[in-house]
């Protein structure tokens, strides 16, 4: 099975997360000033491993798994001691910035004659939030002060052809999200995705004039003047000048509609951009897409098709949540609370990176990303105490991964997944034969 060499991976996990990495990051980030019993290397190793293989209640339970990884008999306040400082959030980011740096393979990849040949990766931008304790609210405003008047938000974007993240950036949830989108100038044939929420009129034109494409859900509040309706009959002809609130309220909710819309009242103008809407009749509300996406290369049913591929996004957030302890600790300590969401996002990160890596290892082979993470408690033992060892039989703890992986976290139905699921519009499996 394992007829690939795993040099060049052992040579990204040493490089991103090896032992020397992580105490040249904890002599940066002022971590360890003196080598005692909580060195960088195995901190971050227990902490990472622990995060990513079982439920996390408490600092006594990191405590306890940093006494077992180790052989050692450390007590509860020297640890909590340095967690608390601002060296450990540092720590945790470098550490997290390092993995964004080397641990990334190809997951997915378009088709040559599909519709996302010629772009050069699909981004999705969105964030998730949760409440922290109330006494943080200087530190991370919360939106809703009434309920939670501290909250995180964690603004993300993602990679759809490797299947993990790119960015973060932590910030209070009362941050506005638009902020924190791609620089325009770097999506040049990108693909973004976003949902409401990041509908800023300016940025798509300057995505457009950058050469890049966008396929953001807007709200009601934008509500341009449609030029044209891409549909037959005098029905659609007269509704045409109006705005889109109006046009909506008059078309059939059982009708697909592709429209051209400008901000203007129409004329002789070109259209601005291209909507596409579609009745929710679970929410009870039409979804508004807006895209510079070329008619002759998405039809609508593509358009529809393209923005369910947002959901992927979701996903890793429900992995983050489930399977690394995203969550609300009840801290009043803002490194605490700030290092333990960044530690939990290495956890999950390093967790997909062995997911997309045993893929490559099989051939293309489909392996479920939240299967893997999932077994945490069953792979990351093996290969983080093979890390901070120096490295010594990383290679046999990857081939048990791997191995382990390939039999129990296969995904459950690669064939329905090209009918209805992410590869049903011109994407495949990296790896896999033509």
């Amino acid at each position: 099975m394992l007829d690939m060499n795993l040099s060049e991976i052992e040579d990204q996990l040493k490089q991103a997360i090896g032992a020397q990495s992580l105490r040249t990051f904890g002599e940066g980030s002022g971590f360890v000033i003196r080598e005692r019993e909580i060195t960088a290397d195995r901190f971050v190793s227990s902490m990472v491993k622990s995060l990513g293989s079982r439920s996390v209640e408490s600092i006594a339970d990191l405590v306890r798994d940093f006494n077992h990884d180790h052989g050692v008999a450390v007590h509860y306040k020297p640890y909590y001691q340095k967690l608390s400082t601002s060296c450990f959030p540092r720590l945790m980011h470098a550490v997290f910035e390092s993995m964004l740096t080397y641990l990334y393979v190809e997951a997915l990849a378009p088709l040559r004659n599909g519709p996302f040949a010629r772009f050069r990766d699909i981004l999705i931008q969105d964030g998730t939030s949760f409440a922290l304790h109330d006494s943080l609210s200087a530190a991370f405003k919360g939106r809703f002060t009434a309920v939670s008047p501290a909250a995180v938000e964690l603004h993300c974007t993602m990679s759809l052809f490797t299947d993990t993240l790119v960015s973060v950036t932590m910030t209070g949830d009362a941050e506005c999200e638009r902020h924190h989108l791609p620089d325009p100038k770097d999506l040049k044939d990108i693909l973004l995705l976003g949902d409401r929420g990041y509908d800023s009129t300016e940025y798509m034109v300057a995505v457009d004039d950058a050469g890049g494409s966008y396929l953001i859900r807007i709200r009601k509040c934008h509500d341009p003047f449609v030029a044209k309706i891409h549909r037959r009959g005098k029905r659609y002809r007269d509704l045409e000048g109006y705005r889109l609130s109006y046009v909506l309220k008059r078309v059939g909710k059982d009708k697909l509609v592709d429209m051209d819309i400008c901000w203007e009242r129409p004329k002789k103008q070109v259209a601005f951009s291209r909507v596409v809407a579609r009745w929710n009749s679970v929410d009870k509300e039409w979804v508004r897409l807006m895209t510079n996406l070329d008619r002759d290369e998405f039809t609508v049913e593509d358009i529809l098709q393209a923005y369910r591929l947002r959901w992927q996004i979701e996903l890793l957030f429900k992995e983050l949540k489930s399977y690394a302890n995203l969550h609300r600790y009840s801290t009043t300590k803002e490194p605490i609370a700030e290092g333990l969401i960044w530690a939990s996002f290495c956890a999950a990160f390093l967790k997909r990176y062995l997911a997309h890596t045993c893929q490559q290892m099989l051939g293309g082979i489909a392996i479920s990303t939240r299967r893997v993470a999932m077994c945490g408690h069953q792979i990351l033992g093996g290969v983080c105490g093979a890390l901070v060892r120096g490295a010594r039989g990383l290679g046999n703890a990857l081939r048990s991964a791997f191995r382990f992986l390939a039999h129990n976290a296969r995904r459950t139905n690669p064939r329905r997944e090209k009918t209805t699921g992410r590869l049903a519009l011109g994407l495949r499996t990296a790896g896999a034969k033509a």
